[in-house]
């Protein structure tokens, strides 16, 4: 569940602007292949949409609960219920408003070759070897998970 968590961090990390189309690369180990999605991220004031539109999936992430629509199907999930979303939101938003601190309760900030790297705290480290993203006058460049499994997915905005 932190795979996927983390495939919309980075997919979201994209969130530079008001609707965001990103091309989502995920390389997976034991078949030695990539496979590539494309999707849209939302920012809004007090919500965040992720969609994945030729799935007809998508995540509206609110204060209070998140909605997962699935084609016709709608499920209301709780935060409390799904700690890795919540970790999740948690750092779209922080990317996304430069809120450092909320981070730094999840990762070791470091900066290196005009790239951020965060570096997973306990917690997370048993999913996660590390993120790393450039952001160019607020803009995501891209944003790459490495996992322990040696799975990495890379997120690279086409707008």
């Amino acid at each position: 569940m932190f795979k996927v968590l983390f495939l919309f961090l980075f997919t979201s990390l994209s969130l530079f602007a008001n609707q965001i189309k990103f091309k989502e690369e995920k390389y997976v180990n034991a078949l030695q292949s990539s496979f590539f999605k494309n999707g849209t991220l939302e920012i809004k004031e007090k919500s965040i949409i992720l969609s994945y539109p030729t799935k007809k999936l998508s995540y509206i992430f609110n204060e209070d609960n998140i909605v997962k629509k699935d084609g016709d199907s709608e499920e209301l999930l709780e935060y409390e219920d799904h700690l890795e979303l919540t970790i999740f939101s948690k750092i779209i938003e922080s990317i996304y408003r430069e809120k450092t601190n909320t981070l730094i309760e999840y990762f070791k900030i470091k900066s290196e070759n005009e790239k951020t790297i965060l570096l997973p705290n306990d917690y997370i480290s048993n999913a996660i070897i590390k993120i790393e993203y450039n952001k160019i006058n607020s803009k995501l460049e891209f944003l790459k998970i490495y996992f322990t499994n040696e799975n990495w997915i890379n997120i690279v905005e086409t707008n």
